[in-house]
């Protein structure tokens, strides 16, 4: 499989990029999201490189006949129902597994919004565990997970270090990737 997915990246000429985790478990985040394609090339990417990459999405995706091949490919399906605590579900489903690192889209959709949701942060600080950097740039047609850091002490300094993270990097379509910006109430 690993064979497959890196000739068919190569055919459709695309590169990766990977520099192995320095912990066990940790979030990786992956911004832009604006295509449908970034989940294809990124299940490839996981195919060539191996990375223990846990992916999450709408628990409707997981019912049969789906769901089987969700959960086999890395899928995690929860509920955004109201009044669930999804910092906390994904925290304890990551920590139980013996080797994991969450992948999630800070955007939560392919649409542009003017904010991001910060829920990856506080994942991480409640598990005590590092990010990852991912992107999936169209413009050099690259995917990579390769800075891994922790998150900053300050939602307001941890928007600017993303700034800084993913400068340069250009979405598939560029007019919809999101503001790094929270959620004004």
């Amino acid at each position: 499989m690993q064979w497959l997915a890196k000739k068919t990246l190569q055919l459709i000429g695309w590169k990766t990029a990977y520099t192995a985790p320095p912990t066990s478990h940790g979030i990786v985040i992956v911004y832009p999201h604006t295509s449908n394609w970034d989940f294809p090339l990124g299940l490839l990417w996981k195919m060539v490189h191996k990375m223990p990459l846990r992916w999450v999405a709408k628990h409707t995706w997981f019912r049969p006949p789906l769901g089987t091949l969700m959960r086999a490919l890395g899928g995690i399906g929860i509920r955004r129902d109201g009044g669930l605590d999804i910092t906390t579900q994904l925290r304890d489903t990551m920590l139980a597994e013996p080797e994991c690192w969450l992948c999630l889209a800070p955007e939560g959709t392919r649409a542009h919004k003017d904010y991001i949701h910060m829920g990856y942060y506080h994942i991480a600080q409640a598990a005590g565990v590092p990010i990852g950097i991912g992107t999936i740039d169209y413009k050099t047609k690259t995917i990579n997970i390769g800075n891994y850091r922790a998150v900053e002490p300050t939602i307001e300094a941890e928007l600017k270090q993303l700034a800084a993270d993913f400068a340069g990097i250009e979405a598939y379509n560029p007019n919809k990737a999101s503001k790094l910006a929270v959620k004004v109430r």
